[in-house]
């Protein structure tokens, strides 16, 4: 069953379509307030919000004037309404969503000690296990570029790329999630993922993101942006290895930085920027999101205006 999407009011025609697949579900966080002890009840506060790698970076693209499809599942539920309603109020275009009526939608339930350190956590997302992807993410428009993140099925994961090809951008998400992604390699999509990731998708350690990008390489990979915090990101392009070191920055929440970076990428990829400067946009959108208390609701102006004019460079 799909829902309308608002109107195109807020769409830039000088970005590219997308087609945004994967999670979308909520996040429920406690982080305790004094010493956090096991087994018994502790203090602190809870707080709830909209989660999902690509929900989040499709929330971010749409308010950014991208015109943006988004496919995903919920349940027919309060929880369910809700991500929907926030979807179509980012103008993105919900009609290929699927609301399940006999399904729960997904969360994801965390505890952190007073430090904001992880300690505990249920993921609750089995809705995205028996997920079936509907035609409309699988053809359509071949100028549209994808984004996928690795909550889907691996089967599904698989669809998507023997369908988008070169114009697939996956996100590893978590080592936990990264799995899914390494039979899907050398499909020629483009990859995302920090230091950790990285070591699932090639099979053994490594110590920085420019040795991941090698690995990546020699196992058939294109195209990669690997990312290691403060340590210099790799970005693997045809062959080719350049390493770009994040500038020092005052850090107020680490909270969506991640999902700020991926959404400044897309938004200059879908500009027409190259690989190379996308990552340029992506670093700087990131940097935003570790000054700003909580995740970035939008996408600072500079950044989208970064984009835009990484675009233009490409076509001079």
């Amino acid at each position: 069953m799909g829902r309308k999407a608002l109107g195109a009011g807020n769409r830039n025609k000088a970005f590219r379509p997308l087609l945004v697949v994967g999670g979308c579900h909520q996040d429920v966080l406690g982080r305790a307030g004094v010493a956090y002890e096991p087994a018994t009840s502790c203090p602190g506060m809870v707080t709830r919000r909209s989660g999902g790698v690509a929900r989040n970076v499709a929330v971010l693209l749409g308010r950014a004037g991208a015109p943006c499809r988004f496919v995903s599942v919920v349940g027919d539920d309060a929880a369910g309404r809700d991500l929907m309603a926030e979807l179509v109020a980012a103008d993105i275009d919900t009609t290929a969503m699927l609301v399940d009526g006999g399904g729960r939608t997904g969360t994801y339930l965390a505890i952190h000690d007073e430090a904001g350190e992880l300690v505990s956590a249920i993921s609750d997302l089995g809705l995205y296990d028996g997920f079936v992807l509907p035609a409309a993410a699988l053809g359509g428009d071949k100028d549209r570029l994808v984004f996928a993140d690795a909550n889907l099925a691996p089967g599904e994961l698989r669809r998507l790329a023997d369908a988008h090809g070169d114009r697939l951008v996956l996100d590893a998400i978590s080592r936990a999630k990264a799995p899914r992604l390494k039979p899907l390699v050398a499909s020629g999509a483009l990859f995302i993922c920090n230091l950790p990731s990285a070591e699932l998708l090639v099979g053994h350690p490594v110590g920085r993101p420019a040795e991941a990008a090698e690995q990546l390489a020699t196992a058939g990979a294109r195209r990669a942006v690997v990312t290691g915090g403060s340590k210099p990101l790799a970005i693997l392009d045809e062959g080719r290895i350049t390493e770009l070191t994040p500038r020092p920055t005052e850090v107020i929440d680490v909270t969506g930085v991640g999902d700020a970076q991926t959404a400044g990428l897309l938004l200059a990829l879908s500009a027409g920027a190259p690989l190379i400067l996308a990552v340029g946009v992506g670093m700087l959108a990131a940097r935003a999101a570790l000054a700003t208390a909580g995740a970035l609701g939008e996408l600072p102006a500079g950044v989208v205006a970064a984009a835009l004019a990484a675009g233009e460079t490409a076509e001079a």
